[in-house]
């Protein structure tokens, strides 16, 4: 049957806007499982340590031996982004993931440590590959792209934190539990596929010596290194804190996960709002301001959580999207920007891999949270140290 005259047919989508919404779904499900397969350990680390009989400081190693490898192996990256069309390299990337994340599920003590081990290098190369791909064919979506980048990982973190113990418990046991997070891993593969079996996308490889020269690259290395530090001190602390403050151990869990769901629109949006500036210093200083009123109020006002959790939460996940967005916007040509990329993951993550300890050494020699929430503040403020000239507009020269 015709349509009346003069009626508006609904358009339906073209070719170019349905691949568009295809990448944008393989970009999201693919960083989901990048901090999924990390969130889902700590909060079944105690009932773990009980089965296995492991110290407090091998289950230390254990959490954080992922975040050790993803700064180790990031550098890595542009080798393989200039031999392996990046498409194909992803695609390993998330069967190595699903790979280490179902030798989870077997419940040996070897096993958790050669998952970690295999976890670390899968997301170390995704997540340093991912946005030079995204920068090298999608560049006039790069800052929509790097947006549901940056989002998802912040969704993937609150998914699989909430749903740890609650798996664990229809599913009979935390093996199990952690081996579920396998299969979004091999979904991704999936997804990812149809791109590498096709003419995939390569990188020509730029000199590194420059970019080590480069007080830019240093600057953006150290902004994504100092805010990730600041992240994973909170993220181990802050419910501790907050029980101190004289919130229930699972009242101060769940204001944990509330920050993070209240980050996910800055996640999306500042990488957005970068790629429309040449500079980024007004995104900065709102990104470090707010979440250190956030831990300050902590500390006057801990009876305000619910308050003070929205602010560090919109904070510390608008500092991980503009982490994700300065490589891109500063790196300039594609080959600049994966080294640039594969440096600040280096440098970030063996940054942030101290944070944790440093707070709590602090603790330790203190005997209260006091003072470790004061340094969590000076560290979240000395995000500006590095930010300030990253932020500033230009590129790095090569």
């Amino acid at each position: 049957m015709s349509a009346p005259a003069g009626a508006v047919r609904p358009r339906a989508p073209d070719a170019q806007e349905r691949a568009g919404a295809a990448i944008v779904a393989a970009v999201i499900l693919l960083a989901l499982n990048l901090r999924s397969v990390l969130a889902a350990l700590p909060p079944l680390v105690a009932d773990i340590r009980a089965d296995l009989g492991l110290s407090a400081a091998a289950a230390g190693v254990l959490t954080t031996l992922p975040v050790l490898c993803m700064g180790a192996f990031a550098p890595i990256a542009p080798r393989i982004a200039a031999r392996v069309p990046m498409e194909r390299a992803l695609v390993g990337c998330a069967l190595l993931t699903a790979a280490g994340t179902g030798l989870r599920g077997t419940g040996g003590t070897a096993a958790l440590f050669a998952a970690g081990l295999a976890i670390g290098v899968a997301i170390a190369l995704a997540q340093a590959l991912l946005p030079v791909l995204i920068r090298t064919r999608f560049h006039a979506d790069s800052g929509l792209l790097t947006g549901a980048f940056s989002m998802a990982l912040v969704l993937g973190s609150v998914l699989a934190a909430g749903a740890a113990v609650p798996l664990e418990k229809a599913l009979g046991g935390w093996p199990p539990s952690l081996a579920f997070w396998a299969l979004p891993a091999l979904a991704a593969a999936l997804v990812w596929l149809p791109a590498a079996i096709r003419p995939g996308t390569t990188v020509a490889r730029g000199g590194g010596a420059p970019l080590r020269r480069s007080g830019l690259a240093w600057a953006v290395s150290g902004f994504f290194g100092v805010q990730s530090m600041a992240f994973y001190a909170s993220l181990s602390w802050i419910p501790s804190i907050l029980e101190e403050g004289g919130w229930s151990s699972g009242a101060a869990g769940g204001l944990l996960a509330f920050g993070a769901l209240c980050g996910l629109v800055p996640a999306f949006l500042v990488p957005v709002a970068a790629a429309r500036a040449p500079s980024q210093l007004r995104l900065l200083l709102a990104i470090v301001l707010v979440p250190a009123a956030g831990l300050a109020g902590v500390l006057a006002a801990p009876g305000l959580a619910p308050l003070w959790m929205v602010l560090i939460g919109f904070g510390q996940s608008g500092a991980l999207g503009l982490a994700l967005a300065l490589p891109i916007q500063r790196g300039g040509e594609s080959a600049t920007v994966a080294s640039l990329t594969a440096m600040a993951l280096c440098v970030g993550y063996l940054v942030a891999a101290t944070g944790p300890w440093l707070l709590g050494a602090v603790h330790d020699a203190s005997g209260d949270w006091t003072l470790p929430l004061v340094v969590l503040i000076a560290i979240t403020l000395a995000e500006l140290v590095p930010g300030v000239p990253a932020a500033r507009a230009r590129t790095i020269a090569r």
